[in-house]
């Protein structure tokens, strides 16, 4: 019987940590996930506004975002006028650093904003995204 309940206690000592570490791992792969979902829609947008007939961009909350296509050319996300492609919500990951009005790419495929959002976690861990006329890059945080 002691046999068992020592058993049984190391057995509940190693599910503990594994959980925590599996917890830490979790924390940090929402945090690349996101990074890589946002880095994907901008690229998309870029590619998607070369040569059509209006702009693609993207509005920022701290906890969203909005991808869309600026049909009255104004640069800025406008509910009634404009279409929304994507709205995509991050549960425990905020966004900082990113234009008031959101960004949007030309039909030359150029930002019209330059800046570096930052993602951060629920453990204050960050990913950056910088922006420049051009091309959006993944910084480390």
């Amino acid at each position: 019987m002691v046999e068992v309940l020592v058993t049984i206690a190391i057995a509940a000592v190693l599910v503990s940590i594994g959980f925590a570490s599996y917890r830490d791992f979790k924390t940090k792969y929402d945090l690349y996930n996101a990074v890589n979902t946002l880095y994907s829609d901008m690229v998309w947008c870029q590619q998607k506004s070369m040569g059509s007939s209006h702009g693609f961009g993207i509005s920022f909350d701290i906890h969203k975002y909005v991808v869309f296509e600026d049909l009255n050319d104004n640069g800025v996300f406008d509910n009634g006028t404009d279409t929304k492609i994507k709205e995509k919500e991050f549960q425990k990951i905020t966004l900082s650093g990113y234009p008031q009005n959101g960004y949007v790419y030309s039909r030359r495929g150029i930002a019209s904003s330059t800046f570096t959002l930052t993602l951060t976690n629920e453990k204050n861990q960050e990913k950056r995204i910088s922006v420049s006329l051009f091309k959006a890059r993944l910084r480390n945080g």
